[in-house]
């Protein structure tokens, strides 16, 4: 159990021990041990005790981020996270941070490397007097590629996904073989590393090959090892940040598109948004829908709804970090039916059937927090995350889901 018998712990006696061949005897843990369920937990209880005895907060609905503002003490605000043991020190002034970092390794045993370079397998790239930022995660592509004999005398390619393709169930084997299973959902877990931190351009592709991790087949590896040759290709791109500006930080926007009825096997449709800070990606979701919709509209709504839930966390997360956005968040939709539905309350007879639960769009709406506003469908980068794009379509979109060019406005005309 997560919390032990009434929150105690214990073990057999261990291999060596004096009673390891005793029956009846178990040991009590007094400290949680490395490698047990239980200990990540027990140090996240351990850090988030201390931090808030010294004046942290949790930034938002973010329970493993800490900000503590300002004071007497500390005259420049602190901001840290933490995975695992793994952590993060964001300050203003190095005198506060240096001053911060001596009572935190008082308190507890570690280690100071320094500005940070490498983080859960990404490389941070920065340009101090250009005020930009790269996070990719080169190593650990090349390192991926080396695994499935992916590098050398590989033939590249423009897309993650032959265009117009959808992979289904009919190409799945009647006897599923362990070893094309056992590569292949190798292959798909490391391509989910990349998207989950890097490569939101990815994100489809990823999507559509995990839906076959319980009996893949050779047209489904055939797809897994095309988007490993785009890797190979690429595997030196990732995310690019870049100061707008003192008039435009803080500026949070999204884009959300929907593929109706996309899954041939189920009629579900797909959702597909794209969440930026300042003009590069910091959130991204590509996902068949939990049900059945009944119209493009609908499905468009559902997504948006998504975003809407979205949206709540990261305005709750930069709150937390007092860099609230001013205004409502612009969230860029190419569906007029669905922007209607957001804003108008009536239930007419295509939308009155609309589950509760997707109508926290509006109620955001409402609230003043989010609102959607028209654009072409060719610009809706969001359109790369719910299909298989030509190649001409996925390079147009590309950049702004690397972060490297700045968000157009969706509602110029198009080629403006």
């Amino acid at each position: 159990m997560p919390e032990g018998v009434n929150g105690q712990f214990f073990i057999s006696p261990p291999p060596g021990s004096p009673h390891a061949n005793t029956s009846g005897i178990v040991y009590k843990v007094l400290r949680p041990l490395y490698g047990v369920p239980s200990s990540p937990r027990a140090l996240h209880k351990t850090l988030d005790g201390y931090f808030k005895s010294e004046g942290f907060t949790n930034a938002g609905f973010e329970e493993s981020v800490w900000r503590r503002p300002a004071d007497a003490e500390y005259a420049a605000d602190i901001v840290i996270s933490c995975h695992v043991d793994d952590s993060l020190i964001a300050c203003s002034s190095l005198s506060v941070m240096r001053k911060f970092k001596s009572a935190l390794l008082q308190r507890f045993t570690g280690t100071d490397e320094g500005p940070v370079t490498q983080y859960l397998g990404c490389q941070l790239i920065r340009d101090r007097p250009n005020r930009t930022s790269q996070l990719v995660q080169t190593a650990y592509t090349e390192r991926l590629l080396h695994t499935f004999d992916m590098w050398d005398e590989v033939h590249t390619v423009a897309t993650p996904m032959l265009p117009g393709t959808r992979l289904v169930k009919a190409d799945c084997p009647d006897t599923p073989s362990p070893t094309l299973q056992r590569r292949y959902r190798s292959i798909v877990g490391s391509i989910g590393y990349l998207v989950q931190m890097t490569r939101c351009d990815m994100a489809f592709a990823y999507g559509q090959l995990s839906l076959f991790l319980h009996n893949p087949g050779p047209v489904h590896m055939a797809a897994a090892e095309r988007a490993l040759a785009y890797v190979r290709g690429t595997h030196d791109q990732g995310l690019s940040y870049s100061d707008p500006g003192a008039d435009n930080r803080n500026v949070l926007t999204g884009w959300v598109d929907s593929d109706f009825a996309a899954d041939s096997d189920t009629r579900r449709s797909v959702t597909g948004y794209i969440m930026s800070l300042n003009g590069a990606p910091i959130s991204w979701r590509s996902c068949r829908q939990g049900g059945v919709t009944l119209s493009s509209s609908e499905a468009e709504y559902v997504a948006a709804s998504a975003v809407a839930q979205e949206n709540a966390y990261l305005r709750a997360l930069l709150s937390g970090f007092d860099r609230a956005p001013l205004g409502p968040t612009c969230v860029w939709e190419d569906n007029a039916a669905c922007i209607l539905m957001s804003e108008n309350p009536v239930n007419r007879d295509r939308s009155r059937h609309v589950d509760v639960k997707f109508h926290f769009l509006r109620e955001r709406v409402r609230a003043g927090e989010i609102k959607l506003y028209k654009c072409w469908g060719s610009l809706n980068v969001a359109d790369a995350l719910t299909k298989s794009l030509p190649r001409p379509a996925f390079h147009k979109h590309a950049p702004f889901m690397h972060g490297t060019r700045r968000p157009y406005r969706p509602f110029a005309e198009p080629g403006a």
